[in-house]
């Protein structure tokens, strides 16, 4: 149930309304925060990355631990996308995003459908390298069409 939870939270990245996070959070503490997450999302991926690519050795229990963790942060993005952000100097959000922020919202979902997809798959006895595959890739496909329009180097 806890991981249904986790996974269905996982969906709204990005949807959630920001209706009262700038009351919440000063626009650089937001960035910063949004960054934090996006650390964590680094170092968990990393290690599934290296599991599908034959880096470290294949764990099923050790992926579906590091999906789950960016499952558990997912959510807390919501948060950090509010308008007085947009001019944080230290922000790697690129103005296409806020000019299109309905496709930005809709690759938040994909990622956090992708997301959800592995939670699940990851989660079930009958994982495997090969799934693991299929899964992460959809993952990492989510992540990059991301970077590639809404993400400054």
């Amino acid at each position: 149930m806890f991981k249904k939870a986790i996974a269905i939270a996982s969906i709204s990245l990005f949807s959630s309304t920001a209706v009262q996070a700038n009351d919440l959070f000063d626009a650089e503490d937001a960035v910063k925060y949004r960054q934090a997450v996006y650390q964590i999302f680094s170092a968990q991926a990393g290690v599934i990355g290296g599991m599908v690519k034959g880096d470290i050795p294949f764990d099923a229990a050790e992926l579906n631990k590091r999906a789950t963790n960016m499952g558990k942060v997912a959510p807390m993005l919501g948060d950090t996308y509010f308008p007085a952000t947009r001019d944080v100097e230290e922000s790697r959000l690129k103005e296409a995003a806020w000019e299109n922020m309905k496709d930005f919202q809709a690759k938040g979902q994909s990622f956090g459908k992708a997301l959800n997809e592995l939670i699940t798959a990851s989660a079930d006895p009958s994982f495997d390298i090969k799934a693991a595959r299929q899964t992460a890739g959809a993952l990492f496909k989510g992540c990059k069409a991301c970077h590639q329009d809404y993400r400054a180097k």
